[in-house]
């Protein structure tokens, strides 16, 4: 007879998953498939630091009013300056930058201010994530750089004008963005799996049905185990990304949802197949399937067609970018926030119920 009552599912539950979860550490694949899935981020992670030991101060300048000022400062070889065309093109250069980049507005009467007394003051835009330790280097060195060039005092005002990510840009945040979604797939896709194929190998799957256990609780307690390896893949990332998140609660409804998904594309996968060679090979199609998009829709933008554009859109991975990256921007559109978690978790239940069913038939 089955168990109905509250406490004695959620303890059947915890039972399953608690076993999946010790048997996975104790799994070398599964020690292995870890090991390399965290090579793979802290390599992401160490590019941006390699990158700043080998960088040079680097500005990207608006100049409203082309003063000039801009054609002198590429005359110094001791830093890197970009031209930007518009004010918004500037802060969107600078949000999406990895290493400590500021954003220089020149007034379109900078030269009228050359020829009146006192300090000269521009505004000065840095991310928001930027430590003030790296920010007050970059500050003084330009401050330097531009009193030289212009033979006039000028400071430089970053007070009030940290900069935002937007939601639908790339550079760094989408790297950051893609790499936690590649992260939770790859684990929970690479461990979930095999948690159904190892149950159907040792025939202990046909003992958990016959017991006291549910077909509902074998599955949910797979599926928490799953979760848990999904959001320490997750937690990890974060770690090395604290300061990028400016609103938690998106990003970790974002993990959450996104985990929930990867379990069940894993479980699917795993009451699907009884090999694992067979499951690796589908598992590297779904992985393929869902990764490729979020490349897509980041390269290829507004130059995609418009269908394409349509049904990439609504792909779980790319919903999931979508809802990362609004955690590290300004503000937070809710209404589109759980419209994408939404669909993420309607695609998870639609697979979650397949699961169920695949592992119902296996039970006649």
């Amino acid at each position: 007879m089955k168990v109905k009552n509250l406490s004695d599912n959620l303890r059947i539950m915890w039972a399953i998953a608690a076993k999946d979860i010790v048997d996975a550490i104790k799994n070398k694949t599964t020690i292995s498939i870890i090991v390399g899935v965290a090579f793979l981020m802290l390599s992401g992670q160490a590019l941006p630091l390699l990158l700043k030991l080998k960088s040079i101060p680097s500005v990207v300048v608006y100049d409203d009013g082309e003063s000039g000022l801009v054609a002198e400062l590429k005359k110094s070889d001791d830093l890197g300056l970009r031209a930007a065309r518009s004010q918004q093109e500037m802060q969107d250069a600078v949000g999406a930058a990895a290493s400590p980049l500021l954003g220089l507005a020149i007034p379109a009467n900078f030269d009228q201010t050359l020829e009146t007394g006192g300090p000269v003051e521009l505004a000065g835009y840095f991310v928001h994530w930027i430590s003030p330790a790296d920010a007050a280097e970059v500050e003084i060195f330009f401050e330097e750089k531009l009193t030289q060039v212009v033979g006039k005092q000028v400071r430089i005002n970053t007070k009030g004008r940290a900069v935002y990510p937007v939601p639908d840009g790339g550079g760094h945040p989408f790297m950051v963005a893609m790499s936690l979604v590649t992260a939770i797939l790859t684990i929970c896709g690479a461990i979930v799996p095999f948690l159904m194929i190892e149950e159907k190998e040792t025939h202990t799957l046909d003992a958990l049905l016959v017991s006291p256990a549910s077909i509902g609780q074998v599955v949910a307690g797979k599926a928490t185990a799953g979760t848990f390896y999904g959001l320490t893949a997750a937690g990890v990332v974060f770690a090395f990304n604290l300061r990028m998140v400016a609103h938690w609660e998106v990003a970790l409804l974002a993990a959450l949802c996104g985990t929930l998904f990867a379990v069940a594309v894993g479980l699917l996968l795993g009451s699907l197949f009884d090999n694992p060679g067979s499951m690796n090979l589908w598992f590297g199609a779904a992985l393929v399937v869902l990764l490729m998009p979020m490349f897509l829709v980041n390269t290829l933008g507004a130059n995609a067609p418009a269908i394409l554009r349509t049904i990439m859109s609504w792909i779980p991975s790319v919903l999931l970018i979508k809802v990362i990256l609004i955690s590290f921007s300004g503000s937070v559109p809710w209404g589109e926030v759980l419209t994408n978690l939404g669909a993420i978790l309607g695609c998870t239940g639609l697979l979650l119920a397949l699961v169920v069913w695949r592992v119902r038939r296996s039970d006649r």
